[in-house]
């Protein structure tokens, strides 16, 4: 029952109790004073102005007890009227404590449906907010943690190469030309190397605030894909990675921006580079559409990875295998996972059926004109 339904019905029992009470006076007052009038023994003695005295007295007496009554009565309804609010004030005022305390995992167990309970439940889902914010809030914090000492380690190593090199050549090292000539394409390697941490992380740290242009339109994602794949298949193949398409769906269409879907496409393909242990490995790019939405799998027959490291390869600098410092920057599928997320899709890793890591994207189809 709802507080304004049991204030309704708590009046209504007020003046019923009123009336009761006023009526139960009146009756006991005839019934006393008609018993008191047919009494012989009570004429004998008494006369007219005594039964008046006497009629008055009564009244007043039962006055006063109707007075009592009603009071105690209204006594009892406003004490269950008060516990019917105060106890679920008083849930919510421990509920508030709890939030204060940090403790965001709280939350109100209430059962009555009255007006109390949408507000339990908003005060539920503030405090599954304030948990999520949280839980987010840690996990950055560690993820700032991480990227600070990504950069540090990753841009500290070609620092340290390209000064013992200066040494080298400064102390008489490199006392030839041809090992001078060395020394510098090393040193001009290692600062390559910093440019491109420095450019990759200068990326994220845009698409991370929502500070990268998009230059979104409609396009056929697999034609799309193909184009790119003609264009990078020699010199990826120079390198060790043959990549093969198949059994890709045609006309899903996709809104996004090109040239960040070729970055993608890059990152993803970096990847496979960088830890292949074959001499020649190869990746497989396969798509189908399902639930308006074009599911894209790039699948390599690498070393693969442990399950329980998939869901963190896409964070900052993060390298499943602590071993392979030295190999990337860390930053290639961070950017990718900004990027598609930001194109309205999601990505996730997973091992393929050759061993190796499977990384799929999901584009939402689109279904406008061109």
């Amino acid at each position: 029952m709802t507080i304004k339904k049991y204030l309704i019905f708590s009046n209504i029992r007020m003046v019923l109790v009123a009336i009761g009470g006023i009526a139960v006076a009146f009756l006991v007052n005839r019934i006393v004073l008609s018993t008191l009038f047919r009494s012989r023994e009570f004429w004998e003695y008494a006369d007219f102005e005594s039964f008046r005295r006497i009629n008055g007295l009564f009244v007043l007496l039962s006055f006063v007890v109707f007075i009592v009554f009603f009071s105690i009565i209204s006594g009892i309804l406003a004490n269950r009227m008060t516990k019917r609010i105060i106890k679920p004030l008083d849930i919510l005022s421990d509920g508030v404590r709890q939030i204060q305390e940090n403790n965001f995992a709280y939350r109100i167990d209430y059962g009555n449906d009255d007006e109390f309970r949408p507000v339990c439940l908003a005060f539920n889902h503030m405090a599954a907010r304030l948990e999520t914010s949280a839980e987010q809030r840690l996990k950055d914090e560690a993820n700032r943690r991480e990227l600070l000492a990504g950069i540090s380690h990753d841009l500290r190593t070609p620092l340290t190469t390209i000064n013992g090199y200066l040494d080298g050549i400064e102390s008489g090292v490199a006392s030839t030309p041809e090992k001078r000539e060395k020394y510098f394409r090393i040193i001009k390697n290692k600062t390559v190397d910093m440019k491109h941490i420095i450019e990759q992380l200068f990326l994220f740290s845009k698409l991370d605030m929502d500070d990268y242009p998009f230059h979104l339109r409609r396009f056929e994602i697999v034609r799309a894909l193909s184009d790119m794949v003609d264009e990078l298949a020699e010199e990826y193949a120079l390198r060790g990675l043959g990549i093969s398409i198949a059994g890709c769906p045609e006309n899903a269409f996709v809104c996004a921006d090109v040239s960040h879907i070729r970055r993608v496409l890059i990152n993803i393909l970096e990847n496979s580079v960088t830890y292949k242990e074959k001499e020649t490995g190869s990746m497989e790019i396969s798509a189908f559409v399902d639930n308006n939405f074009v599911h894209i799998r790039f699948a390599d027959d690498g070393p693969g990875v442990k399950t329980d490291m998939l869901s963190n390869l896409f964070n900052v600098f993060y390298r499943a295998d602590p071993s392979r410092h030295t190999k990337g920057s860390g930053l290639g599928l961070a950017i990718s996972a900004k990027i598609i997320e930001r194109s309205g899709g999601t990505i996730h890793a997973e091992n393929s059926d050759s061993g190796g890591l499977a990384v799929v994207i999901r584009l939402p189809l689109e279904t406008g004109d061109a």
